[in-house]
């Protein structure tokens, strides 16, 4: 059998030898082919690794366009990189580099070599801390991003080497497809044209590699000078015809919007099942509370922070303002039109923005953060600051003169960044906080006197998606009609939030499509401070009440050895809201049950300086081991009172156990059993095949015992012992056929490979160690 394909083989070499001899350029074109193919591959796989980054910087946030170009200039720098002919040590070298200056592009703004000049020094920084702290949160977000910078560069390294050496883009096309999907069924991000635009560039790759398999085999037909052209033209027509096929029946017939694939459902069916509610689960999506200055969408469920984030001394309990935000898309908050402008430190920021003293009081507050805080980032203050001083010193003991970024608009500061990029760790500020009572606040404003209003803020704080469904309009008139005043009608729109909704942090985000008040208004009626206060803006303005959202965080803990001073932790982090009052500026109202503004809402504040008396408190926990710690032993509780479930989940180990067992003992045989299964055109090649049946040798040495030194598999496979064997005919056979594959052609003919495969396939079965 093998000789007689070896001749065959023979007269179709000396066939495409005269082939070859007839056409000069053939030669000198297959030098030109690789070099094509790579580079052809190499864009396909720039689109494909796009679709990763694209759908988490589609949403509008600020500085996303920034970081979609540097990152797709990053990829395209490391795909070229990974074609140049370079050892593996000076291929690090130059993948380290790329990702540096992608680094100083991303961070350095309009001045990226002087930010580069003064990185190390933030390095070094970043490294003291994490070795004292031993958190990653620590660094800052410039290490944070060189580590992903770094990631990246390694991963697409990886995938470049394994489509290009293995010929195979399924593993690194069906993690992007998984990863699009958790995009969207974690984070409700719309990822469907995404999810189309992968399955061309996969199927395009895979079509290149296709090509080159049959170019490097000689099958391909030379109907044309470059045959790879018109390959690649009909598959990138056929790839784009089967998807163009895929998406018309939703262009041509309007698809209601499906509801997001709902793994919270199965967890909660899950849950049920093993015998605890899911409200006392820590979801796998959740995230723990804290302050952050991205404008994700909401609604994800959280979990109890519990690390200190900063300290400080204040004569009077207060919030602490961060961010405010204007612009309300359905899906989160954003303030694309902040006017920031610089301000020193030494000087004053406004003298205005209360518009009448007399519902004002001035006083000064000292912040000191946990761990250095640089810019951009804002600074915390308890009201409307209108000056700042840092306490802090450099190393020539001089005062920090960190520049600042100030926005009258929305009374926050920043932290600005420079090229230098010094830490700051205290600072005091004095600030005006709201005084105003109940009845001041229902003397400035009848409920629907938006005429009073200045025309800009009539303009930026009554904005509304226009997709905002119409029974949330509906609503708040109905919520809102009985009140006379603004202020009572900030106040009937509290009380039906706290009736009519309940508080958790146990929560899900909105399916695809659907506006976030509208879902926790009329589907859900749980969640936490961001659903109450998001909810409380969108009512009032729908009645044409100015009001904005606000960020940062709660009072804190009051510190019990040391008076005025208060400890903020993680758990601390909140949103409330700021209404428009004409004459007196902007008030904040709290919107959540069981929180409390100290001042500001029309309340004393000596009343409220803790919770309300009969609201429910929301719930605080300890860090993530206290969580584990508590859920593991409620578990532990359940297991001792249902000895059912015990003895399910024992059965359950014991028989994954004996699958393993059983699965590594047939490996062998399923792998083998599988390539017979599925045996491609361009399969098998002499390396598969001799690797797949290697184990046939390891079953034989188990029943019959090892071949001895010097002894050659045919003279092993006559040996006395194998020859009594029932099996002797087989393992003669195989040892011959495997001595002639491993010494004949590269590609053997494919039924010859078959016969091969099932030989082994049968010993593989039989050689089973019981």
């Amino acid at each position: 059998m093998w000789e007689r394909n070896r001749g065959d083989m023979t007269v179709v070499q000396s066939v495409e030898e005269v082939s070859v001899l007839g056409q000069e350029s053939k030669s000198q074109r297959s030098k030109r082919e690789p070099a094509v193919y790579k580079i052809s591959i190499s864009v396909l796989l720039l689109l494909l690794s796009l679709e990763w980054i694209y759908p988490i910087t589609s949403s509008g946030q600020q500085g996303s366009e920034r970081f979609l170009t540097v990152m797709a200039g990053l990829t395209g720098a490391l795909l070229m990189a990974g074609l140049l002919r370079a050892g593996w040590m000076l291929g690090i070298v130059l993948r380290l580099l790329v990702a540096l200056i992608a680094l100083c592009l991303m961070y350095g703004g309009s001045d990226p070599a002087g930010w580069a000049l003064g990185y190390p020094g933030t390095w070094m920084e970043d490294i003291r801390s994490f070795m004292e702290s031993g958190h990653f949160y620590s660094i800052s977000t410039e290490t944070r991003g060189l580590l992903m910078m770094c990631g990246w560069s390694m991963l697409m390294a990886s995938v470049q080497s394994l489509v290009l050496m293995r010929r195979s883009v399924m593993l690194f096309g069906s993690a992007t497809l998984l990863y699009l999907l958790l995009l969207e069924t974690l984070a409700g991000l719309d990822v469907y044209a995404s999810v189309v635009r992968s399955v061309l560039w996969i199927l395009l790759i895979q079509t290149m590699l296709q090509l080159l398999r049959l170019l490097e085999g000689g099958t391909t037909p030379t109907f044309h000078r470059y045959p790879y052209v018109r390959w690649f033209a009909v598959a990138a027509a056929a790839a784009a015809g089967m998807v163009l096929v895929a998406a018309l029946p939703g262009r041509v017939v309007p698809v209601p919007e499906p509801e997001r694939i709902s793994l919270d459902q199965i967890g909660e069916r899950l849950a049920r099942w093993a015998g605890y509610t899911p409200r006392g689960s820590i979801p796998a999506s959740a995230s723990v509370t804290g302050y952050s200055t991205s404008d994700a969408p909401m609604g994800s469920p959280l979990v109890q922070g519990s690390a200190i984030f900063f300290t400080a001394k204040s004569p009077q309990v207060t919030y602490w303002r961060g961010e405010t935000r204007s612009y309300y898309n359905g899906s989160t908050w954003s303030d694309p039109a902040q006017n920031f402008q610089k301000a020193s430190s030494a000087g004053l920021f406004r003298a205005d923005g209360w518009e009448n003293q007399t519902y004002w009081t001035r006083i000064r507050q000292t912040v000191t953060m946990e761990r250095p805080w640089r810019g951009p980032n804002p600074l915390f203050t308890g009201g409307v600051p209108l000056n700042l001083s840092f306490q802090d010193k450099n190393e020539q003991n001089e005062e920090n003169r960190m520049a600042l970024l100030s926005n009258t608009d929305s009374a926050t500061l920043w932290l600005a960044g420079s090229s230098s990029r010094e830490p700051i760790k205290t600072y005091t500020t004095d600030v005006m906080i709201p005084t105003a009572s109940p009845e001041q606040l229902r003397q400035l404003g009848e409920v629907r006197s938006s005429s009073q209003d200045p025309a800009a803020i009539r303009r930026t704080y009554l904005q509304l998606p226009a997709s905002l469904p119409e029974r949330v309009r509906s609503l708040a008139s109905d919520i809102i009609q009985k009140s006379e005043t603004r202020y009572d009608a900030v106040q009937a729109v509290r009380t039906y939030l706290a009736e009519h909704a309940e508080y958790t942090l146990d929560t899900r985000m909105p399916p695809r499509g659907t506006d976030f008040v509208d879902d926790f208004l009329f589907v859900t009626g749980e969640g936490y401070c961001n659903h109450f206060s998001t909810a409380m803006v969108v009512l009032l303005r729908s009645e044409g009440i100015p009001a904005r959202w606000v960020k940062g965080f709660s009072a804190g803990s009051p510190d019990p050895e040391v008076p005025g001073r208060y400890v903020v932790t993680q758990g601390d982090a909140h949103s409330w809201v700021e209404v428009y009052f004409p004459g007196a500026g902007w008030m904040p109202f709290e919107a959540t049950p069981g929180f409390a503004l100290p001042q500001g809402d029309g309340t004393d504040a000596a009343a409220v300086a803790g919770a309300e008396p009969g609201e429910e408190i929301p719930p605080q926990s300890g860090g993530g081991i206290d969580s584990a710690g508590a859920w593991l032993l409620a578990r532990a509780r359940a297991l001792a009172a249902e000895p059912w479930l015990a003895a399910a989940l024992a059965a359950a180990v014991l028989l994954a156990a004996a699958g393993a067992v059983r699965m590594r003992r047939l490996r062998p045989a399923l792998r083998l059993g599988l390539l017979l299964a599925w045996p491609r055109s361009s399969f098998p090649d002499r390396e598969r095949l001799l690797s797949a049946a290697a184990p046939v040798w390891a079953a034989l040495a188990r029943r019959y015992g090892p071949r001895p030194p010097g002894m050659t598999l045919r003279e092993y496979a006559a040996s006395p012992t194998l020859a009594a064997g029932t099996d002797a005919a087989d393992i003669a056979r195989f040892a011959a056929d495997w001595e002639r594959l491993l010494y004949g052609p590269d590609r053997p003919l494919r039924a010859d490979s078959l016969e091969f495969l099932r030989r082994a396939l049968r010993l593989a079965r039989r050689l089973q160690v019981p």
